[in-house]
């Protein structure tokens, strides 16, 4: 068993701190490393795919699940997959999708661990079909700060499945992963894109999207003003028996990291404008699923200036003027979003600290840039004062009063849950540190 020091950041590279970091062999090995754990707790750490605070540890301990990664058993009748926490999501499509499974969620990267995607309880752009990733997951083994493993699901010790779900690993160390693979219905997607004017006509647009289409993202150009508040282009796509298409002229895909200066173009209003002005009105083409899958991972890029992200869920009712109003103030401060994504939700989270609402998720990147911290605290109380919630999986600047206006009894419950699995506070991390402050203080 070791341990050694390393320093370790956020994917958007706006946190970084030295922490004891350890890399269990074997799933056994983790109530042991467990012993060893000092006064700052430990978290584990999948890809490091989270943007902030939630997979870094000042001053105290990280347990790496990279090696973690072993498939223990698959049904081909049932679809059941069970495997340990470090096996990533393009891991699982690479092994199934060619036996006719995919992941219940298309998340935008395959990168993640499935263990940090349950932790996360992240979306995709099926998620106004599939809901959230957590919803195929038949039970986790959690192990506890006491060294024990407990069994959670919806059925079983279904507080402690709640609170390990969407927990950020402030609860335990998931180490086994029972997860149902959903059929997928055809090898190909039918893939169409097209442009909206505004905000409106994008309303209108989701509606029958919602009924019809298998996925759907939508690419928001954050610099348009007055009437064109809101206009974008529309992804959506649907499983088809139709041949996959092949263009004459196909832009090659990028897998090696691009500099800041990527990031800073996407973010100018001209750069906004040519992508919006050169995408089709109504185009369409047939893509393989696994080559559709994944669009994050075609291209890397990263800023020594750090980014932050920004994702928050509106209600259906709210969605539509809390957007209008975010997009409205992002057009007029002239802070350009380097990305800005809105999915559509299915259904309210499941879990204690989970975003989602059946509605809208919209999820902004910013470079980090004088002031801009400040306009960022402002965005999250424009979200809490239109009844959303900001997403806890890749925040850098949400304060314990937002968290507590915006989960209420749901925040609660997970308190509850934290104090009775681990009492000792032996999972711990720079986010939950910011986060629990209070309770921290009330507890001395």
């Amino acid at each position: 068993m070791h341990w050694y020091e390393m320093k370790l950041r956020g994917r958007g590279r706006t946190n970084s701190a030295v922490s004891q970091v350890c890399r269990p062999d074997r799933v056994a090995d983790v109530p042991k490393y467990l012993e060893q754990v000092g006064h700052n707790g430990v978290v584990m750490r999948g890809s490091g795919s989270s943007y902030a605070d939630q997979a870094v540890n000042t001053d105290g301990a990280v347990m790496m699940s990279g090696r973690l990664d072993c498939v223990r058993s698959f049904d081909e009748q049932t679809g059941e997959l069970v495997c340990e926490p470090g096996v990533t999501l393009q891991t699982i499509t690479e092994l199934y999708a060619p036996r006719g499974f995919m992941l219940a969620t298309a998340t935008g990267s395959g990168r993640h661990t499935l263990g940090g995607a349950i932790a996360a309880n992240i979306v995709g752009v099926n998620g106004h079909q599939k809901t959230s990733l957590a919803k195929s997951v038949n039970w986790i083994d959690v192990v506890l700060g006491d060294g024990s493993v407990k069994r959670a699901s919806l059925t079983e010790n279904a507080d402690l499945f709640r609170a390990v779900v969407g927990g950020q690993g402030l609860v335990g160390a998931i180490v086994l992963i029972s997860i149902t693979l959903a059929k997928r219905p055809r090898e190909n997607v039918l893939v169409e894109r097209r442009r909206v004017a505004d905000l409106n006509e994008l309303m209108e647009s989701l509606k029958s999207v919602r009924k019809n289409a298998d996925f759907c993202s939508v690419w928001i150009d954050t610099a348009a003003r007055a009437d064109a508040v809101g206009r974008a282009v529309l992804t959506s796509a649907s499983f088809t028996g139709e041949p996959v298409s092949v263009p004459l002229f196909s832009m090659p895909k990028f897998r090696l990291p691009l500099p800041h200066f990527a990031l800073h173009l996407a973010s100018m209003p001209f750069v906004k404008n040519l992508r919006y002005r050169f995408a089709s009105k109504d185009g369409t083409r047939v893509e393989k699923y696994e080559s559709f899958l994944y669009p994050l991972d075609n291209i890397r890029v990263f800023s020594q200036k750090g980014v932050y992200q920004l994702q928050a869920s509106f209600s259906e009712a709210e969605g539509p003027q809390a957007i209008r109003r975010i997009l409205t103030e992002l057009s007029q401060s002239r802070i350009g979003a380097c990305r800005a994504v809105l999915v559509l939700t299915k259904e309210d989270d499941l879990s204690y600290l989970g975003s989602t609402l059946r509605g809208y998720t919209i999820s902004m990147d910013f470079i980090r840039r004088k002031g801009l911290e400040d306009f960022l605290k402002h965005l999250i109380t424009v979200v809490g004062e239109h009844n959303g919630r900001v997403s806890v999986q890749d925040d850098a600047l949400m304060e314990p009063r937002n968290l507590v206006l915006m989960y209420k009894q749901r925040l609660e419950k997970f308190v509850q849950a934290r104090d009775l699995y681990d009492p000792q506070k032996k999972f711990d991390s720079d986010f939950g540190r910011r986060l629990f402050a209070k309770e921290r203080k009330d507890e001395q």
